[in-house]
């Protein structure tokens, strides 16, 4: 990503919400988004398992946000916005009046077979954007092995 339109910090519960709204489905998301673990465990005990997972790395839950998927079938997942061991979560938009990009998020949606679809956006972790501290940076790498973490046991 190099160099974003605008990154920042922020803790505000404004621009989560913006995030999740608006227009972008789960299917476009596909492209940026990775299917890094399905945990045998239902969606809450997931969350709750990541949560304890990320406070023992130092990162904290801000939200666990729902997001409809489809309207017709009622299909949805949600968005478990984590706030770095530094402080806030970090925010980016590629370009002027692009929504909001949560970096340190992990989504989660009910597997078909029963557990929970982990969900997680690869792009960021290939490629962070300019600007981020060593320590922000050390936690959006430690992403994935938190997750893995958390549903190991």
């Amino acid at each position: 990503m190099k160099k974003p339109f605008r990154f920042w910090m922020t803790s505000g519960v404004a621009i989560m919400v913006a995030a999740v709204s608006g227009g972008r489905s789960f299917a476009s998301d596909d492209e940026r988004l990775k299917l890094t673990k399905v945990s045998r465990f239902g969606v809450s005990e997931t969350v709750q398992r990541i949560e304890a997972s990320a406070q023992r790395h130092g990162m904290h839950v801000l939200a666990c946000l729902p997001q409809t998927l489809n309207e017709l079938t009622g299909e949805s997942r949600y968005m478990l916005v984590l706030e770095s061991s530094q402080g806030g979560t970090p925010v980016v938009m590629a370009s002027e009046g692009a929504k909001p990009n949560l970096l340190l998020t992990v989504y989660l949606k009910q597997a078909p077979t029963g557990g929970t679809e982990v969900f997680l956006a690869q792009d960021v972790l290939r490629d962070p954007p300019e600007g981020m501290s060593a320590q922000l940076q050390s936690d959006l790498a430690g992403l994935p092995a938190m997750v893995d973490e958390a549903l190991a046991a």
